[in-house]
C-alpha cells in the first residue's frame, strides 16, 4: 500500500464533521481555490460532483470470494441501519438508493501492517475521483492478522484531491476489516457511519443495532492531521 513520504508537508483533511458541517450551514464555495477543486464539493457528503449517489466497494480476501454474495447482503445490512443515523438527511447523498458494488479500483491491499496516520489504501492522489465514497476491504482471519494485528477494523485514506497548494482533502475513505466483525454493532455504528462522512455513534444507531458497549480500537476523531503528498511512495 502507498504511504506519505517525508518530503513534502501538507494538510490532510478528514472530511466528515468538516464537510457535515459546512452541508448544514451551506457555506460558499471558493472562487480562488485550486484547479483540482472544481471536482470538490462540500454541499453534500458524498465530497465531489462526480457523485450523485452514495456508492460503497468492497473487495474480499481470495478465501472469501466463495463468499462475496453473503458478505454483500451483511455489508447492505449494515447500509441500511447508517441510514437511520440522525444525520443521514442533511449529508444529502442524493435520491437514489446507496449501492454497494463488489470490486474496487486501485491497487490491491498489500499483505503488510496498516499504519493508519501513513498509509493510503486505494488510488491516492486524484484529478478525477471514482465514484465510491468508501472503499471496504474484508478479510479472513490470517490475512487480517498480518494487516491489522490485534485490531478487529481500521480506517485509511482512499482518494485525495488537492485543493490548495498545501491541502489535500480526503474525499474516499478506505476500512479494512475481519469478517468475523462485520455483524458487531460497533462496525455500523463506529466504523461505516464514519467512513461515508457520518459523525460515529458512541451510543450505536437508534432502534437497529442497539448500544455500542466497546470502545473505538484507534482514535479517528481528529479532523486534520499532518500528512504528504501521496504521489510518490
Amino acid at each position: 500500500m502507498k504511504r506519505f513520504p517525508l518530503r513534502e508537508l501538507a494538510h490532510v483533511v478528514a472530511m466528515s464533521g468538516v464537510v457535515l458541517a459546512a452541508v448544514r450551514c451551506g457555506g460558499p464555495e471558493d472562487p480562488h481555490a485550486h484547479d483540482d477543486a472544481t471536482e470538490f464539493n462540500v454541499q453534500s457528503a458524498l465530497l465531489t460532483r462526480n457523485r450523485d449517489a452514495l456508492r460503497l466497494c468492497v473487495q474480499e480476501s481470495a478465501s472469501l470470494r466463495g463468499s462475496a454474495a453473503r458478505i454483500n447482503e451483511r455489508l447492505g445490512a449494515s447500509l441500511r441501519a447508517v441510514s437511520n443515523h440522525p444525520d443521514w438527511a442533511a449529508a444529502r447523498f442524493g435520491d437514489q438508493k446507496p449501492t454497494i458494488e463488489l470490486g474496487c479500483p486501485g491497487p490491491a491491499l498489500a499483505l503488510e501492517r496498516l499504519e493508519p496516520k501513513e498509509s493510503i489504501i486505494g488510488p491516492g492522489l486524484a484529478l478525477k475521483p471514482s465514484r465510491y465514497r468508501t472503499f471496504i476491504h474484508v478479510l479472513d482471519e490470517k490475512t487480517a492478522d498480518v494487516v491489522l494485528g490485534e485490531r478487529q477494523v481500521d480506517r485509511a485514506p482512499a482518494e485525495f484531491l488537492r485543493v490548495d497548494d498545501h491541502v489535500l482533502a480526503e474525499v474516499s475513505t478506505a476500512l479494512v476489516v475481519r469478517e468475523s466483525y462485520l455483524d458487531h454493532p460497533e462496525f455500523a455504528a463506529r466504523w461505516l457511519a464514519g467512513a461515508v462522512g457520518l459523525q460515529a455513534r458512541e451510543d450505536g444507531l437508534p432502534g437497529v443495532l442497539g448500544d455500542v458497549l466497546d470502545k473505538p480500537v484507534t482514535d479517528t476523531s481528529s479532523l486534520t492531521k499532518p500528512g504528504l503528498d501521496p504521489t510518490t511512495h
